[in-house]
Formats: C-alpha cells, structure tokens, sequence
C-alpha cells in the first residue's frame, strides 16, 4: 500500500495538474463550462492510455531503442529539472493558437501527459517491488485526481484567485526540482556505478 500512495504522489506531482491550470484555461477559454468539462474528461483519457501504454510497453521500447533506464532517468531528470525551473521563476509556456477545440495535442501530450510522465512511469515500472497491479492503482489514483481538478480548473482559479494559483504553481515547481534531482542521481547511479 505504501508504494501505491507513495507512486500515486509522485505521478500527481509530475502530471502537475496545479501547474496545468492557467495553460488549460487559456487553451479553453472560448469553450462553456459544461463542454469544458468534457473536453478536460476526453483529453484526460487519452493521455491516461498513453500512460498506460507506456506503462505495459515502456521497458520493451528501451529494451528496441537501445536506452537504459539510468540514461532514461538521467534524460528525465533534464527535462523535468527545466519544467520545475519554469514553475518556480513563473515561466509561462506559450500557448499554441488553434482555430478549433484542442485533440490531443496540447492538452493530452505534452501537457498531461508529457516526457516527465512518460519517462516517470517507465522507470516507476522498473522498480524494485513494483507490479503491474501496483503501478497500474497508483497512475489512476494520480490521474483521477488531476483529472478532477482540471476539469474544474476555471473554478479553481477563481475560487483561489491568480495569486493562489502562481503559488501553487511554484511549490509544485519546488517539489518537482527535488524529484528530478533524485532521478538524475539514480540515473548517474545506474549509469555509472
């Protein structure tokens, strides 16, 4: 039970749902309420079977790519280092403009399903006492929690007021700079030693 609450922080963490709400909002800020919702709910799901996905899949693809896990978490702990250091310093992303609702892209990959997600469940599968069962709880417990604060991101936002929320942001970025310091060190570790 312990590895299942401890993971499920992790990938929340790292999903970074707090984080995800002002990008969220501007990329549905001409969609109703209710429609929102849906929207959030759809590319929630999506991005949850590419996790999954990963999460069944991810050692065989290093496995055919050749990568392994110490330079995936080294890799990982780059990028996630950098998006941590842009949720500390209130870095905002630049939102792509579409002339339709969003499909998948922005808001299922990259934005919840990114390169630190993807790379977070891969390794968190490799574990020492890790099972399918016990990863596969841990990401639907972190994605159903992310998934329900983003699909009320517009009430959040209000609820909290911007000032709220760009705090949130950059304690998420705090928690996220000490995880990707962690895994650049199991990744120098596995790597190296």
């Amino acid at each position: 039970m312990e590895f299942i609450i401890s993971t499920a922080i992790l990938l929340f963490l790292v999903i970074d749902p707090f984080g995800n709400i002002p990008f969220f909002i501007e990329e549905l800020k001409d969609v109703k309420q209710e429609k929102c919702k849906w929207l959030v709910l759809r590319e929630a799901l999506i991005a949850l079977a590419v996790l999954l996905v990963f999460l069944i899949a991810g050692g065989q693809i290093l496995f055919w790519l050749q990568i392994s896990r110490g330079s995936l978490g080294i890799a990982g702990g780059v990028i996630l280092f950098m998006i941590a250091l842009q949720m500390v310093f209130g870095t905002t992303m630049v939102s792509q403009k579409h002339q339709a609702e969003p499909f998948i892209v922005p808001l299922a990959i990259p934005m919840f399903a990114g390169p630190s997600a993807i790379t977070t469940v891969i390794l968190v599968s490799g574990k020492a006492g890790a099972s399918f069962f016990k990863c596969t709880a841990s990401l639907i417990i972190a994605w159903m929690l992310a998934t329900l604060i983003l699909m009320f991101a517009k009430s959040i936002a209000r609820l909290l007021g911007h000032k709220a929320v760009d705090a949130s942001e950059s304690l998420m970025g705090l928690l996220l700079t000490a995880i990707a310091v962690e895994m650049l060190i199991n990744g120098i570790k596995a790597s190296f030693f």
